[in-house]
């Protein structure tokens, strides 16, 4: 765990922060304080996300830059959507 630790650079930091921006944004929908279905929660997926890809070139897997991807298609959809006045 230690080792872990020292190894963390900026680049990690920054995927962190994505992570926790994703975590925040999912715990405030769960709790009806932030509406899934708003831009504000959305945009909350696709900066965390864009901040988790940042990291992942730094530290490439594929699995999690597939899962990202699609987490940042579906958020960019719901904006669009939102955006045109749809529910």
């Amino acid at each position: 765990m230690i080792d872990m630790l020292q190894d963390v650079s900026l680049i990690d930091g920054v995927g962190l922060i994505g992570s926790v921006i994703i975590v925040v944004a999912y715990y405030l929908a769960t709790r009806n304080i932030l509406p899934a279905d708003k831009i504000t929660f959305n945009a909350c997926n696709i900066v965390g996300g864009t901040l988790v890809m940042i990291s992942l070139i730094h530290r490439p897997n594929l699995g999690a830059i597939v899962i990202e991807v699609m987490f940042l298609l579906i958020a960019a959809l719901a904006i669009l959507r939102n955006l045109r006045g749809a529910t």
